[in-house]
């Protein structure tokens, strides 16, 4: 009998590893795409290469990797899964590291300590690679201030003569500002700045060998701007001409970066009356408000259709929309969830109906099923959800995420026998070497989830309670996320506006985010203590995932943790919106943030 299941697990696990998939997608480096990309299927041996808008096509089977390698750049890797058809990847510039050295901190200092000094000091400058001070740099930088920026009429003058070699104009037709300098040995550049936009419209990309330079405002890199758009915000202004400050751009910052701080978009610690911190008293980790918004959007960052609906005098003027936008939208699944979640508190039925165009998008995709079904979790729906979450275990047998899915939505359902019946499941598989071994944190979350359930249940399971390592009256947030390609920041701010921030990202935790792709998990759990009480703040930064589509973030607040007074909230959150620190949700519990 024993022999009979192993065998039906891997007849299971073998179905599912030998689906191929061909993937496509576009390499880049600073926005810009780079050809002869080598892509190489590591399992297979197989290698493509990008074409010179930076594309390729490659084969790959579930869990096999892929590598990117291009000289002067730094390697990277990705695990393939079952939903992966679109990878695209940013590569990074190989940075060498030199043997460690002394330096003066009078001389050269931390870039915490340039930030805290940049409203005093007119030498400093913010860029896509940290902050500049004009007077340690090892080039040639000049640095316009305000006052000096609000003595110029427009905005090319403030390029114009003020930088040698440097031509702008505020092209009356389009508005750009196109900015270039003067011929320099062989490098190409225009003869005048009417040729300089002229090329870039062609053949050649923005910024490669046109003659134009490109721009770096607020630290985003940028192949064009509108004068009118910066006028009367611009703070600080420069130039960087030299080689050796270009560098760091690469090929796009070959004909000069203009670096430029607005009023609006830079951003240092203020004391609470808007005065610049005493740096006697400055503390590390203080939340700047002004730099947050909230994650549910409005205006530009809504995609037109949901801007439409949310405009919409009355449902059946909604419901016009929404058939109008089906026309163009049609085979996008979140076009259908948005609409779903938009008319769940007008009209049911409709909403019902939605559900069930959207399922049949869905229901081989088990990203798009877990979006639903964090949803429909959030609203109560939960045998809806158990459902959907049982497809999804269907379709990934063997990732970690799946049992502790279903085992929670049994545990919704009541029935936490079939939950203590998945996870004796899944130590069996790995006891038996069916399941890959944890040596990062899945193990961890899984005991906690596992001694939950018998602290709570241990009536009904007939066991003896166990002896808890943590506060009962603790507050466990647990964050699942429906794609694992996504790379984000939560920020948790205390009561005192000091914030811990845990980036997800394969810069900072490149080994974490393999345990993840290996043992088929997307999930982090946090506990906080009761040390100091009022209200916090959940943040979020999103950074994207290799499919360029929104991910959903499904938020679990256990209050009064592994007690029999405990409570738990769902909440759930889309994020699309890049590089914006989003505010999520409020909740009073106590003080700081420990990540287990």
């Amino acid at each position: 009998m024993k022999a009979i299941i192993i065998s039906s697990i891997l007849l299971l696990f073998t179905a599912f590893s030998h689906g191929q998939n061909t993937i496509h997608g576009k390499i880049t480096h600073l926005e810009s795409p780079l050809q002869g990309v080598q892509v190489t299927n590591l399992s297979t041996g197989q290698d493509s290469n990008t074409d010179q808008k930076g594309s390729y096509v490659i084969t790959a089977s579930p869990k096999e990797e892929l590598r990117f390698s291009y000289m002067g750049m730094d390697t990277t890797s990705v695990i393939v899964e079952d939903v992966t058809k679109t990878l695209n990847i940013k590569m990074k510039q190989k940075v060498e590291k030199l043997r460690e050295v002394t330096v003066s901190k009078k001389v050269l200092k931390g870039q915490k300590e340039l930030e805290l000094e940049y409203d005093s000091n007119p030498n400093i400058i913010k860029s896509a690679y940290g902050y500049i001070n004009k007077e340690t740099a090892n080039y040639s930088l000049r640095i316009l201030d305000e006052d000096e920026v609000g003595s110029a009429p427009q905005l090319d003058f403030l390029l114009t003569g003020r930088f040698a070699g440097v031509r702008a104009m505020c092209d009356p037709l389009t508005d750009e500002l196109v900015v270039s300098m003067r011929s320099s040995g062989s490098l190409n550049r225009p003869t005048n700045a009417i040729q300089s936009l002229s090329m870039s419209k062609g053949s050649l990309s923005p910024g490669l060998s046109s003659g134009r330079a490109v721009f770096d405002v607020d630290g985003v890199i940028l192949t064009r701007i509108a004068c009118s758009t910066l006028w009367g915000n611009v703070r600080r202004i420069a130039f960087i001409p030299s080689y050796a400050g270009l560098a760091r751009y690469g090929h796009l910052g070959v004909n000069g970066v203009v670096v430029v701080n607005t009023k609006t978009g830079t951003h240092t610690p203020k004391n609470a009356d808007g005065k610049p911190f005493d740096q006697a008293k400055l503390r590390n980790n203080y939340l700047n408000e002004s730099a947050v918004v909230n994650a549910e959007g409005s205006g530009a960052s809504l995609p037109g259709y949901l801007k439409e609906l949310k405009e919409s005098q009355s449902t059946e003027a909604a419901k016009a929309v929404f058939e109008e936008n089906k026309l163009k939208y049609g085979n996008h699944p979140f076009f259908y969830l948005d609409s779903y979640l938009y008319f769940y508190e007008k009209d049911i039925a409709y909403s019902n109906a939605i559900f069930d165009t959207y399922m049949g998008l869905a229901e081989e995709n088990p990203v798009l099923l877990k979006a639903m079904a964090y949803v429909l979790e959030s609203q109560g729906q939960r045998q809806k959800a158990h459902s959907l979450y049982k497809q999804v275990y269907k379709l990934r047998p063997e990732y970690a995420q799946s049992f502790i899915d279903m085992a929670n939505s049994y545990r919704n359902l009541d029935r936490p026998q079939s939950a203590a019946s998945l996870y004796a499941r899944h130590s069996y598989l790995l006891e038996e070497g069916l399941l890959p071994t944890d040596s990062m944190e899945l193990a961890a979350i899984m005991q906690r989830e596992v001694d939950n359930l018998f602290d709570l249940d241990n009536g009904s399971l007939k066991i003896k309670k166990r002896k808890k390592d943590f506060d009962e009256r603790s507050t466990r947030l647990v964050f699942d996320w429906n794609d694992s390609e996504a790379e984000f920041d939560l920020q948790f701010v205390n009561p005192e506006n000091q914030y811990f921030e845990w980036k997800h990202t394969k810069d900072e935790m490149p080994e974490r985010i393999r345990s993840e792709k290996e043992l088929g998990y997307a999930m982090a759990d946090f506990l906080l203590d009761n040390e100091l009480l009022g209200r916090w703040k959940v943040n979020a930064t999103y950074h994207g995932n290799k499919q360029v589509t929104p991910t959903y973030i499904k938020a679990t607040i256990y209050r009064n943790y592994g007690s029999k007074l405990q409570s738990k909230e769902v909440k759930v959150f889309k994020l699309g919106m890049q590089g914006v620190n989003q505010h999520l949700f409020d909740l009073r519990i106590p003080s700081e943030v420990v990540q287990n």
